[in-house]
Formats: structure tokens, C-alpha cells, sequence
């Protein structure tokens, strides 16, 4: 497991993201971690998208 750290440049993203986890009982790493997971997602779609490739579902 490789570990990350993670600075925010604006101090309300910390706040918004600490009442999240105090309010789902989640801890801070898990709601960064499935950020990140969509975040990466999102993009490998896009890229399929970008080079012709369309998922049916």
C-alpha cells in the first residue's frame, strides 16, 4: 500500500470534507480515496469516449 498525503489549498474543502466523515461515520482517507477512485474513472471514460469507444449497458 503506498501512501499519500494530501495538502489542501483551501481550507474550507478540509472543512467540508471533515463534516462528511463526522456525518457518514466514514473516515477522512476513505471519502479521499473514493474521490480519487472517480476521479480516475471519470477520466478513463472520457478517454475512451475521446477515442471511439462507447459502453452499452
Amino acid at each position: 500500500m503506498e501512501i499519500i498525503t494530501i495538502q489542501f489549498s483551501d481550507p474550507m474543502l478540509y472543512d467540508r470534507l471533515h463534516t462528511l466523515s463526522v456525518e457518514y461515520s466514514l473516515s477522512a482517507d476513505l471519502l479521499v480515496s473514493l474521490a480519487v477512485k472517480r476521479l480516475l474513472d471519470d477520466v478513463e471514460a472520457i478517454r475512451d469516449l475521446r477515442n471511439g469507444k462507447v459502453k452499452l449497458e
